[in-house]
């Protein structure tokens, strides 16, 4: 692992360079709360002229990236980096409208700087690509946000990524001035980052479990995701998610989702790898792990086709034999080898 301190803007602003989170982290997260410290933070830093540590960004380069443009995969620090972003398009919009420049900083200048990747391939949809790719329905949030265009409607709006810029851009009200936006652009010149980047040795999935070990934990669904996807390049995560992990979200929900499809992944196991003996809900991850670099011979699309034809299966039985049976199966992983004993529930 190669580990340098710089600040977070030279690291967004990296030229020829796009960051990506990969489609198999946790969506944009932050509230408004964390929004107005780090705006504290700025500012302090900005009058004071003290500089302000950030934390640590993880990030490995693209498999197979070519000399020139390149992608960083953001394996930790999503969150700071799509903030940050947030931000800089709030304070570019200002400048854009109040007509402001600061020193070093004009709107144009942001936007190309920090907000766009010229040399990576524009969007499907034609728009410039955005120095940050986020995942999932963020992306398309932040990129009418960056762009302004029209948002996407509720169901696939990101709405921590709307209301975090909307709380920016009320921080820059009437009494917002000059003196105000120069201490705002010094302190976002002065946040400090440790960027580490992985090499070819290191195990990122190993690294992001620890990293993810502290504040809230991932679900289990969360870590298998993450071990299923993440040895690929973007573009592979991008189809083998939409194509077969992204419907198996959407059909378990959020709400009580993550322990019912937990239910569902220990279900899989105890049919296709019996002699693992997943004894608890506990155990899944770990015999995930195991099935997957010791037992299974086949391709990962293909351990992905089955996975979500039976999670498909799991969920239309699991509803369909009444409300008791599925609340079950959401509290409690340990019941499961009864409920699919010999396979019969599911069919051969």
């Amino acid at each position: 692992m190669i580990i340098r301190q710089e600040t977070l803007l030279d690291f967004l602003g990296a030229p020829d360079t796009q960051l990506v989170i990969p489609v198999y982290q946790r969506v944009y997260a932050w509230s408004t709360r964390q929004c107005d410290q780090l705006w504290a933070d700025v500012m302090r830093a900005g009058r004071t002229g003290a500089t302000h540590f950030t934390g640590t960004v993880l990030y490995a380069h693209e498999p197979g990236d070519a000399a020139g443009a390149e992608r960083l995969h953001v394996i930790d620090g999503q969150q700071r980096t799509a903030t940050l972003t947030l931000l800089l398009t709030a304070l570019r919009d200002y400048l854009g409208e109040s007509g402001l420049t600061l020193e070093g900083a004009t709107a144009e200048g942001i936007t190309q700087r920090h907000l766009r990747a010229p040399g990576m391939p524009a969007a499907s949809d034609g728009a410039p690509a955005p120095k940050l790719l986020l995942s999932r329905v963020d992306r398309a949030t932040l990129s009418a946000v960056l762009e302004k265009t029209e948002l996407p409607e509720e169901d696939d709006l990101s709405a921590n990524v709307i209301s975090n810029y909307r709380r920016f851009r009320e921080k820059m009200d009437e009494r917002f001035d000059a003196e105000d936006a120069a201490a705002l652009w010094g302190g976002l010149q002065r946040l400090v980052v440790l960027a580490a980047e992985l090499e070819d040795e290191d195990r990122a999935q190993l690294i992001f479990e620890s990293l993810n070990s502290k504040g809230m934990p991932l679900s289990t669904a969360d870590l298998v995701r993450n071990l299923l996807l993440a040895s690929a390049s973007y573009d592979e995560q991008t189809r083998l998610y939409d194509r077969y992990w992204a419907p198996v979200e959407r059909m378990y929900g959020e709400e009580g989702g993550s322990a019912r499809l937990a239910a569902a992944l220990h279900g899989w196991l105890a049919v296709t790898a019996p002699k693992l003996h997943v004894g608890s809900a506990d155990e899944v991850y770990a015999a995930f792990k195991t099935y997957l670099e010791d037992i299974h011979r086949g391709s990962l699309e293909e351990l992905l086709r089955g996975l979500k034809g039976f999670c498909t299966t799991f969920n239309e039985r699991s509803q369909s034999s009444g409300s008791a049976t599925a609340q079950r199966h959401s509290q409690n992983g340990n019941s499961l080898e009864s409920t699919i004993a010999g396979k019969k529930l599911f069919g051969d």
